[in-house]
C-alpha cells in the first residue's frame, strides 16, 4: 500500500513538472510567430517590380508586407525574370543573395522585435533597380 501511494505521488509531482515545462514552451514559441511570404521578379506596366506569391499578397505588385512586432519573417525571392536580383530590408539587416537565373530562388530570415513597430522600406540593390520599381514597404504592427 505505501509504494502504491509512493508511486503515485512520484508520477504526480512528474506530470506537474512535464506540465510546467510544456507550458513555458508554448508560451516562448507563441511569442515568436512564423511569418513565411514569398516574391518573385517580374515586370510590370514597363517597370521592374516583385509580384507577391500566395495568401493575402498573390499577385499583387510591390505588396505592403505586413507582420506584427515579436515574429520571424522569413522572404522567399523567386527569379521569374532571368536578371540579377536581390531583396532588402537594411533596417533590419536583411539581404538575399544575388539571383540570376529563371526559377533559382534566395530567401533571408529575420526576426523583428517588440517596439520595432513601424514602416520600413524594402527593396532590390542592384543598380538602377529601385528607381526602376523594386520597391515597397514592410509595415511591422
Amino acid at each position: 500500500m505505501r509504494l502504491s501511494w509512493l508511486v503515485i505521488t512520484i508520477a504526480a509531482a512528474a506530470t506537474l513538472v512535464v506540465a510546467g515545462c510544456s507550458g513555458s514552451r508554448v508560451a516562448a514559441d507563441a511569442a515568436t510567430q512564423e511569418v513565411a511570404l514569398t516574391l518573385q521578379t517580374g515586370m510590370a506596366g514597363g517597370r521592374m517590380v516583385y509580384v507577391g506569391v500566395g495568401g493575402d499578397i498573390d499577385g499583387q505588385i510591390n505588396p505592403d508586407l505586413e507582420v506584427e512586432a515579436g515574429s520571424r519573417v522569413r522572404i522567399t525571392l523567386i527569379n521569374d525574370d532571368g536578371m540579377a536580383h536581390d531583396f532588402s530590408v537594411p533596417a533590419f539587416g536583411a539581404k538575399t543573395p544575388i539571383i540570376s537565373a529563371h526559377g533559382s530562388e534566395a530567401e533571408v530570415a529575420f526576426t523583428i522585435k517588440r517596439g520595432q513597430e513601424g514602416t520600413y522600406d524594402y527593396f532590390c540593390t542592384l543598380a538602377g533597380h529601385r528607381q526602376a520599381g523594386m520597391e515597397g514597404r514592410l509595415i511591422v504592427r
